[in-house]
């Protein structure tokens, strides 16, 4: 049943304790909001409804309503059937080929190719400047000199970015940008145009992997990128993909929408620092992703993606949340800086989420099945944007892997099997 008001009242002090000792161990702000997304939920439901037993948990059984247990048998003949269909049309229709394209004046062209990240400076526009930020700023440049002579990039554009990231500590910035570079190395990133097999982690998976794209601006000229969070089916991802395999999968898909974002800032001479708004659709969530590997898993995910883009995310959405996320919400953020804690809103329900969503971007952007005027092809979904509904088909991972396989036979970007032989080994 219900817990009293007592006994709410002492659940949530725990979770003020648990996030009091998680948010000290975090300093990345972007990161903080993207994994308290995952773990904060999944906290409030085992306090309040702890599983039973060690019994495992529901599942989401249908992508586009609301979530619905159902055992694990259940789950295994769902991915059974239909995979050969699904997984065929996903990639007859194009579904997420598009989406890192949404800011273009075409974005659907036939022949046009994905942003590539350029490896070389750009002169990308700069946001106004605090009094001591220019001096600062300097200071920077002279610091990655080195830097500048290997050929890394290290225009001014990039520098702001990392410096706001560190709050103006040159020298911190100056060690997260090595890192950033370490981190690029260390997966080969910067080869991902010509020794990456682009078949497998850049047009494979992209009806599955993200669940999301940019779609447009907002009502200042910011990006709008959305997520369906509750409909990634991320712990199954993790349970069939090894390591490797998505890691660069996201980290290739990371590096197209910086790309995208360096792109329009170009076109439309808007700075890129902070200017992304992104919208997370929570609808769907169900027990399996509020599990405490899950939280860790894309805890990981988004650290590395805090490395490849810091300082870009202006405002975060969660729309169509659980009304106890809210509640979960109002006591981790105490806990965060004002600048961190400004840059999110959310709403439960649909109409609620649709009145949020409209006062940061116009009808044109909000995707038709939330309610806004945006289809692609006529479909309310936009999954050429956002890419597919439903779990992941066997036919995608096996060829997925299959691709990944052929790129490491003899390949520089040979695969790395983890020595615990667990597909997803959080201690790589």
């Amino acid at each position: 049943g219900v817990p009293s008001s007592l006994a709410m009242l002492t659940l949530l002090e725990a979770a003020r304790g648990c996030w009091h000792a998680l948010l000290g161990q975090l300093q990345r702000p972007d990161a903080v909001v993207l994994v308290a997304t995952s773990a904060t939920v999944w906290l409030l439901f085992e306090l309040l409804f702890p599983s039973r037993s060690g019994k495992a948990s529901p599942v989401v059984a249908d992508a586009g309503k609301s979530a619905s247990p159902v055992d694990q048998g259940r789950a295994a003949k769902m991915y059974r059937e239909g995979d050969a269909t699904s997984a065929g049309t996903a990639w007859a229709e194009g579904h997420g080929r598009y989406k890192h394209c949404g800011l273009r004046r075409s974005p659907f062209a036939t022949d046009a190719l994905p942003p590539k990240y350029s490896l070389v400076n750009l002169d990308l526009p700069l946001p106004p400047l605090a009094p001591d930020e220019e001096e600062k700023l300097q200071a920077f440049e002279a610091e990655v000199a080195d830097l500048k002579r290997a050929g890394r990039r290290t225009d001014r554009g990039t520098l702001i970015r990392f410096l706001r990231a560190r709050k103006g500590n040159v020298a911190a910035a100056d060690a997260y940008l090595r890192k950033a570079y370490e981190y690029r190395d260390s997966i080969r990133l910067s080869e991902l145009e010509t020794d990456w097999n682009l078949e497998a982690y850049d047009d494979c998976f992209l009806p599955w992997w993200v669940r999301g794209g940019i779609v447009g601006h907002g009502l200042k000229g910011e990006v709008v990128a959305f997520e369906r969070f509750g409909q990634a089916y991320f712990p199954d991802i993790i349970k069939l993909l090894p390591w490797h395999v998505l890691q660069r999968l996201d980290a290739s898909h990371m590096n197209r929408t910086l790309a995208a974002l360096e792109e329009d800032s170009l076109r439309t001479g808007r700075p890129l620092e902070t200017s992304a708004i992104l919208v997370i659709d929570v609808e769907g969530l169900g027990w399996r992703d509020m599990a405490p590997h899950v939280a860790r898993a894309y805890g990981k995910l988004v650290s590395y993606r805090d490395i490849l883009m810091p300082c870009t995310l202006k405002t975060i959405l969660l729309i169509r949340a659980p009304a106890i996320f809210s509640s979960a919400w109002n006591v981790v953020s105490g806990f965060l800086d004002p600048t961190t804690r400004d840059k999110v809103q959310i709403a439960s329900g649909e109409q609620n989420s649709l009145e949020l969503l409209r006062r940061y971007m116009g009808n044109d952007v909000i995707p038709a099945y939330l309610g806004g005027g945006l289809y692609t092809n006529g479909d309310p979904d936009c999954r050429l944007l956002l890419g597919s509904l439903g779990p992941v088909p066997t036919e995608a991972v096996e060829r997925l892997l299959d691709l990944a396989a052929e790129q490491g036979r003899g390949s520089p970007l040979a695969d790395e099997r983890s020595s615990c032989g667990s597909c997803f080994c959080l201690g790589r």
